[in-house]
């Protein structure tokens, strides 16, 4: 067997490989072997029949090309192990010249993992940078609580400011209705401004089963298709109740469950605001030292793995916007766009994140970075534990595989420890 190893652009190679007249001949052996099996005539059983009968029965050119099969995945096999090759994806063949009683000729063109020139991360800078809670959040926190626990009381008399309502409303342009206009049983809180300003101000004043028409200008930086245009609402009022919020004081607190006073709760909610407020100047840290690495290093990144990465981006977007109850069709229409549209869109993104992480592999591997089974064994089983159903979830899961999922976002983490320490050692 001759063979020749070609680079090519996007970190793909081509093989191309001459099978000789007589090599050819043991592979015919094995296909003949092979398709014996199978081969059933009078006054033989299955798989006992003699090879001259058997290969007359099969034919020749049935033979060859079982033949040519077995020598090109066998020949190919045994150069991407001699090359210690890392192909991706599935191979492209190509028999170039094939003929009984000749060579056999072909070619292979393949993805392999790409080689990393990687960027000298010894030289990155870096530090944490946590941002203060800012002042009056944690009671805007506080009142969000106090409203989502307050309690409505339907009133006979009109609605004010500060009341919550529910209202049938259409609204239409020249006559004509507006596409997704309307809306029957529509909660409010009268004043909250979540309206088109003026509409609000319309219902005050209004009693339950008043019928009202007015007019509103929608203002300039609206959406494009309303924007400035004069649109005309018909309301009906269907329910007025009356907001009651609960004290802001110590039994408000000990309400919400484990927190002895008003003091006891606002220290929660800020410890967990600056919680939140470290993690976010972590990740921020984290995204910039990698990009940092990125920008430094060179990878021939294969079109395969970008198309790869994009389908997996698609697919994440897909189920999110199915979770929030929407087609994803439908909301492709709305949007005036289409998956084609999205992976032209997002293709740079996909090949910046599949670049970031060639880079983490190759920086885990450079500072030999390891997780052993015990530490994955142990992550997955906190992380089971938080589901209401661990034995159900362990039981419809593929568990090899979120073994590796586990094992991977460990991987990453660690290497992250190791860029963040040489950013802040280089910060001093």
């Amino acid at each position: 067997m001759k063979s020749e190893i070609k680079d090519l652009e996007r970190s793909q190679k081509e093989i191309i490989v001459e099978i000789s007249t007589e090599e050819m001949e043991q592979y015919i052996d094995k296909a003949l072997e092979k398709m014996s099996k199978n081969v059933k005539t009078d006054g033989f059983r299955a798989g006992k029949v003699p090879k001259d009968v058997a290969k007359k029965q099969i034919g020749d050119l049935a033979l060859f090309e079982e033949a040519t099969h077995i020598a090109i995945e066998s020949s190919y096999l045994k150069i991407i192990e001699e090359n210690k090759l890392s192909p991706i994806g599935h191979p492209k063949a190509e028999i170039t010249k094939t003929a009984i009683g000749n060579p056999l000729e072909y070619k292979i063109t393949i993805s392999v993992i790409p080689e990393v020139k990687l960027g000298d991360y010894t030289k990155i800078t870096g530090k944490i940078e946590i941002k203060e809670i800012e002042k009056g959040r944690v009671e805007k926190e506080l009142e969000m609580i106090q409203k989502k626990r307050a309690k409505y009381i339907t009133k006979d008399t009109k609605a004010e400011k500060g009341d919550r309502v529910e209202i049938d409303f259409e609204s239409r342009v020249g006559g004509v209705k507006i596409e997704g206009g309307e809306s029957k049983n529509h909660p409010l809180i009268v004043g909250e401004g979540k309206f088109v300003p003026g509409f609000e101000d319309n219902l005050v004043g209004m009693n339950k089963d008043d019928l009202k028409e007015f007019s509103l200008v929608f203002p300039e930086d609206y959406k494009k298709e309303l924007a400035g245009k004069n649109v005309d609402f018909k309301v009906e009022m269907k329910l007025v109740q009356k907001v009651e919020l609960a004290e802001m004081d110590d039994e408000f607190a000990k309400s919400l469950g484990k927190f002895e006073s008003l003091d006891i709760l606002k220290k929660s909610i800020k410890d967990g605001m600056t919680a939140e407020s470290e993690n976010k100047a972590k990740e921020e840290l984290n995204n910039k030292l990698i990009d940092q690495v990125s920008e430094k290093s060179t990878i021939d990144i294969p079109d395969m793995l970008i198309d790869s990465e994009l389908e997996n981006m698609l697919k994440e977007f897909e189920n999110n916007v199915t979770y929030s109850g929407i087609k994803f069709e439908d909301y492709l229409l709305s949007v005036n766009t289409s998956v084609e549209k999205l992976k032209v869109e997002w293709r740079e993104l996909a090949e910046k994140r599949v670049k970031t992480g060639l880079v983490m592999r190759e920086i885990s591997v450079k500072e030999e970075i390891k997780i052993e089974d015990d530490e994955i064994e142990k992550r997955m089983n906190e992380t089971l534990k938080h589901y209401p159903n661990e034995e159900e979830m362990r039981k419809k899961m593929d568990i090899e595989k979120y073994k590796n999922y586990i094992a991977g976002i460990m991987l990453n983490e660690k290497v992250f420890e190791v860029l963040v320490a040489i950013a802040i050692k280089n910060e001093k």
